[in-house]
Formats: C-alpha cells, sequence, structure tokens
C-alpha cells in the first residue's frame, strides 16, 4: 500500500493529515454535544467512567452447566463485574441450544457443550445460577431464536428463589433476523422469527421494566467479514424495522424504546472502530427523536456492549493475539462503550484456558486503572480526523439504511439476498488484500516466525454427553409427563391463535418440558427455515 493510497478497512480513503476544512460543516451543538447530551456522539454520560466504568463482561459458557458457572465465578475473581462492582455473567449457549434441540438429539452428538453450554432443563438453568444472587446479578444470555425459553427459564428460576421479575436486570439477544445475514443460525423463517421476538419485547416492557429484552447484534454481522460501516447500517437498518413492527402492534415507543441495545464488534482499524460507536450512538439518537418522534430522552440513547473480533485472532503465533485484544479494548473504551468482552489469546484453538482467560480479564483492568483514558470524557473528541472519520461513516451507513428502507425493509432484504451479497463481496475484497500482502497480517502474510509456539490447551469433560443424557432421561422418568403434555399443548394453540407467549412458556418450564420440546412447538406451527445459498459477485465485478 503506498503512502498516496490508504483506506480504511471499510474501503474509506483517508488523507495523511486532517486539518478544520475537513470539518468546517461540523456544527457542536446539532453534530455533537456535551457527553451526556443529545446527539450523544461524545458518550451517553456526563461524567464518562468517572462514576461507573464499563461492564467487564467475558463470554463464557461450555460443558455442563456448573462448568460454567464455575467459570464465571472464576472471571468475578480477577475483575469481571457491573457497574459498582455487582456481580455479572455473559453466557454463551451449544448449538444444540441456540438451534432448539436437546442434548440428547442425533443430530448433535458432537457439539454437545462445545463451544457454549447445554441447557435442556429448568433444572439446568438452576445450575447456571448456583450460588449467584438473582436479584443482584446483572445476566446476558447469547442466544437467538430460542430466547423466549431461555428467558422463560431464567424467570422462573428467579421466581422459585423469591425474586420476582421485574426485579430482574441484564439482557438477552433475542435477534434471530441478524442470523439470516451472517451466521446462518436460522431456525424459524423470518417473519414468524420477528412475531416471536416481538412477543416477547412487549411482556418484558409490560412485566420486566429493569431488563433489556433484546441486543440488537451486529458483532455476528461483522464475524462474517463485512466492513464497520455494514455492520451498524444493517444493524440499524433492522432496529428501525423492530421499531415499525413494535409500533403496529399497538406499543408505546417511550415505553418499550429504553430497552433496546445493541452488541457490536470491536475490529483492529483503530480509529474506525472508535468512530464507528460514535456514528451509531448519534444515527440512532435521530433517528428516534427526529424519525420517530419519540420524547423520552432514554428513548435516543444507544446502549452498547463491544465484543472483541474473534476473526481478527491467528492460530500463527497465538500470543500476538494479547496486543490485538488490547487494542481493540482500548479502541472500545474510546469509543465510549457500555460493556466489553476482551479475546483470549488462545480462543482461536479451543474454550479459554484459566489463564488465558484471566489475561483477557485483566487486560480491561489495566485500561481501566493503568492508562488514565477514564479520567477525561470522549478524550479524542475534537480530533479533525475522528470527526471527520464519524461523520463519513455515518454518511455510508445511512445509505445502507436508505438502500434497505428503498428495497421494503430488513425481511424484504433478507429475502432478495442482498445485504449477504454485499457482506459476501466485501469478505472477498478484504480476503484477497490480505493474499496480496496488500493489507498485512503480522505473523501470517508477514514477518512469520516458523518455529510454533506451544500453548496448553483446554480439556472437555470426558463424560459430558453421557452426563447430559442421563440428566434428560431422569428428568423425563421423574416428571409429571401429563403435566408436561398439557404445556405443550397450551403452547400449541398459544402460538396458533397469535396468543402471548412468555406466560405459557414459563408455565411449561415449570412443569420440566425441555427446551427441544417447547422449539418442536414453535418448528411445527410456524415452520422451518432453509437456508439459501448466495454467491459473492466475480473477482472482476466486486
Amino acid at each position: 500500500m503506498s503512502d498516496q493510497e490508504r483506506t480504511t478497512k471499510s474501503e474509506i480513503p483517508v488523507k495523511a493529515v486532517y486539518t478544520p476544512e475537513d470539518v468546517r460543516d461540523v456544527t457542536y451543538e446539532r453534530d455533537l454535544g456535551d457527553p451526556g447530551q443529545y446527539p450523544y456522539t461524545r458518550g451517553l454520560y456526563s461524567t464518562g467512567y468517572r462514576k461507573y466504568t464499563w461492564k467487564k463482561q467475558e463470554v463464557s459458557g461450555f460443558g455442563l452447566p456448573e462448568e460454567t458457572n464455575a467459570r464465571q465465578k472464576y472471571l468475578m475473581q480477577h475483575g469481571q463485574e457491573a457497574y459498582g462492582g455487582l456481580p455479572t455473567i455473559n453466557i454463551a449457549f451449544d448449538l444444540p441450544t441456540q438451534y432448539g434441540y436437546d442434548s440428547d438429539d442425533p443430530r448433535y452428538a458432537g457439539d454437545v457443550g462445545i463451544c457454549g453450554t447445554l441447557v435442556d432443563t429448568i433444572d439446568d438453568m438452576e445450575r447456571l445460577f448456583e450460588g449467584l444472587p438473582m436479584d443482584k446479578t446483572i445476566p446476558s444470555f447469547i442466544i437467538e431464536a430460542p430466547s423466549p425459553i431461555i428467558m422463560a427459564m431464567y424467570i422462573a428460576v428467579a421466581e422459585a428463589h423469591g425474586v420476582h421479575r421485574s426485579r430482574l436486570t441484564g439482557n438477552i439477544c433475542n435477534d434471530p433476523l441478524h442470523c439470516f445475514i451472517c451466521n446462518h443460525m436460522e431456525v424459524l423463517p423470518p417473519r414468524e422469527s420477528l412475531k416471536v421476538m416481538v412477543d416477547m419485547i412487549e411482556f418484558c416492557t409490560k412485566e420486566m421494566p429493569l431488563f433489556n429484552p433484546v441486543n440488537l447484534n451486529g458483532h455476528d454481522v461483522r464475524e462474517a467479514a463485512s466492513t464497520a460501516v455494514q455492520e451498524i447500517g444493517f444493524t440499524l437498518a433492522l432496529a428501525r424495522d423492530l421499531v415499525r413492527t413494535c409500533l403496529v402492534k399497538g406499543m408505546a415507543l417511550d415505553e418499550f424504546a429504553p430497552r433496546f441495545s445493541f452488541h457490536f464488534s470491536v475490529d483492529n482499524y483503530f480509529f474506525e472502530e472508535v468512530c464507528k460507536v460514535r456514528a451509531a450512538r448519534r444515527m440512532w439518537a435521530r433517528m428516534m427523536r427526529e424519525q420517530f418522534g419519540a420524547s423520552n430522552p432514554k428513548s435516543w440513547v444507544a446502549r452498547i456492549y463491544m465484543q472483541c473480533g474473534g476473526s481478527t485472532l491467528t492460530r500463527q503465533e497465538p500470543l500476538n493475539n494479547i496486543a490485538r485484544t488490547a487494542i481493540q479494548a482500548l479502541a472500545a473504551v474510546l469509543g465510549g462503550t457500555q460493556g466489553l468482552h476482551t479475546n483470549s489469546y488462545d480462543e482461536v484453538y479451543c474454550i479459554p484456558t484459566d489463564e488465558s482467560v484471566r489475561v483477557a480479564v485483566k487486560t480491561q483492568k489495566i485500561i481501566e486503572h493503568e492508562t488514565g483514558v477514564c479520567d477525561v470524557v470522549d478524550p479524542l473528541g475534537g480530533s479533525y480526523y475522528v470527526e471527520w472519520l464519524t461523520d463519513e461513516i455515518e454518511r455510508e451507513a445511512q445509505a445502507y439504511l436508505d438502500k434497505v428502507d428503498g428495497m421494503g425493509g430488513y425481511i424484504a432484504a433478507i429475502e432478495n439476498g442482498y445485504m449477504v451479497k454485499e457482506i459476501a463481496n466485501a469478505s472477498m475484497r478484504h480476503q484477497r488484500k490480505v493474499e496480496t500482502g496488500e493489507r498485512v497480517i503480522v505473523g501470517v502474510n508477514k514477518y512469520i516466525t516458523d518455529a510454533g509456539e506451544p500453548i496448553c490447551l483446554f480439556s472437555y469433560n470426558s463424560r459430558l454427553q453421557e452426563i447430559a443424557r442421563e440428566r434428560l432421561e431422569e428428568n423425563r422418568r421423574t416428571r409429571d409427563n401429563a403435566a408436561v403434555q398439557s404445556a405443550i399443548n397450551k403452547l400449541r394453540e398459544a402460538c396458533r391463535r397469535d396468543e402471548p407467549l412468555m406466560p405459557v412458556l414459563i408455565e411449561a418450564v415449570k412443569t420440566r418440558a425441555t427446551l427441544g420440546e417447547l422449539m418442536g412447538v414453535f418448528r411445527e406451527v410456524y415452520g422451518e427455515y432453509t437456508d439459501k445459498p448466495v454467491l459473492a459477485a466475480s473477482a472482476l465485478g466486486c
């Protein structure tokens, strides 16, 4: 790459130097504002991180629920915490759970407890929270299509411990629609997915005012090799259509919108990641106030959780990943994130070991306590380059929003394959640059060390699947199967009659109906999506 030709990873051309001339159209009151003031470009809070720093929430999930519980407690011992030091957990689920199958389903025999924990029944949810105060713990659940069932189990366990649902805090992804354009973990068809998604938002708005019932997932869009611009453009397009759907259903905007949150990735191109967060906040604020007419300032606020990019990790020279993660984490903090996961250097190989995950969470503590970046609110604000790039990202992301809207909305853009093609083309362009050496990946295509670096790898419980199967057999043998069948029948009727699903699901999980049984009802009534392959453009045409 020559000195005269430089671009960000989103292929935005950048100059060598920026001056006041580049930001002559920026108005402080209109485009920036003070921190804590509309349009929130400079952050959500006037005091920044001076009072409370961001949530340190390491994604963790593997094996049996009690094993994930132990890892989360280990992380809390070494610095994982929410605002004011409250306990927090961030749970990833295995593939069978994500797709809505029980652990003894033969289709997923090799995936049980791998890259996520299993949850088949309410008893597993109990094991996941053992020893954690449910009225104080702030959980995050990384789950999509089965979100209502996982939420029902969480509510049932909490209330069995005397904690009413209205006191529960935390968030759940509940964003199955993004799966259609990136990770291909679709279960129900798009329109039925939206229906179930909105049902849970409506329930939580009425009965769980402290809980975020949707955490719109741009992170996975980015991990599919989209650009930063596509990540926020497509995620905000989904958010906009979700708001519209809630309004059509008769929900009050300023009641449900304040509980929306966002989950973005953070990549290696430092300034683009900082500016992406600033642009996303401003775009959401303007959309909510100027397009939808929200009057509650809490509806204008985009609360953003960030996760370091797993796709940036390299198997070659894995210790280099520590530096990559630290740089990404610093970008997220300087962008003003509300929560952060830092990658472990060995995640490209396996579930992190105790050592690697400890390094990851303490990377956040080093940024918090040793760098001074928490002393000043939005310390990069006013930089000619930062303000220019924030504007440019907003402009290009808005173009994606307009394009999707012109097609008839997010689901229409799923159905015609537009977003998948855009991401595939971006992925191909990036890969070509890596292969030609135009984009340098240290240790991969330049500065390569021949000798391998041995690292210790995580070992799974050898009896994992056997134990899960035994527990399911015990559950089916000891429960009241007549009560389970009655609950399943009620859920089927609620789905067919378009009645509220969450109250029925809460009662169903209490009978110890399994996740697979309940998702089976959704598949029966709503149908199951069949993925459609989409090819990127040719090398000459992309």
